[in-house]
């Protein structure tokens, strides 16, 4: 099962699950719990079911994990010991949550297109930059025009 306790103790490791160091972790991690014990309410001495990831480190980890790589939520079960069920309501429930902390640290991606606007206002301009997408371009009938926009390329990418 993986676990934060694990994972921290390799940086790589961590960086390539949730892109963010250890310290961004720890610092996301107390903005998390604060809003994990506002959507739930739940406090754990009174009884009930025991929560499916027990920790709130592994919880964060579980779904920044999640929105990293998306595996497939039977995958995504294994690794964290549990079933898909219990796979899909964590995720859901965690997605919330994490909402609800990045909205507090104001880092809730901004969705409708006047917020969207305002927010590129504010950011510095950029000398460059890069589209690293191919396109095609329609094949030129003549042979000049074939040599000019030819890419070395024999059979077009999938």
């Amino acid at each position: 099962m993986v676990s934060y306790e694990d994972v921290k103790q390799k940086p790589k490791t961590l960086m390539a699950m949730t892109s963010l160091k250890a310290s961004e972790f720890e610092e996301l991690l107390v903005s998390f719990a604060a809003a994990w014990d506002e959507e739930t309410g739940r406090n754990l001495t009174k009884g009930g079911r025991p929560p499916i990831i027990a920790s709130m480190a592994d919880r964060l980890l579980f779904i920044l994990f999640y929105l990293k790589t998306y595996p497939l939520q039977e995958v995504i079960a294994h690794l964290f010991g549990m079933s898909q069920p219990q796979a899909n309501f964590t995720i859901h429930l965690l997605s919330r949550v994490l909402n609800k902390t990045l909205d507090a640290r104001g880092h809730k991606p901004a969705r409708l297109t006047e917020e969207m606007l305002s927010r590129l206002e504010q950011e510095t301009r950029q000398d460059l930059g890069i589209d690293g997408t191919e396109r095609r371009i329609n094949r030129p009938v003549n042979d000049l025009g074939q040599r000019i926009h030819y890419s070395g390329k024999k059979n077009a990418t999938p």
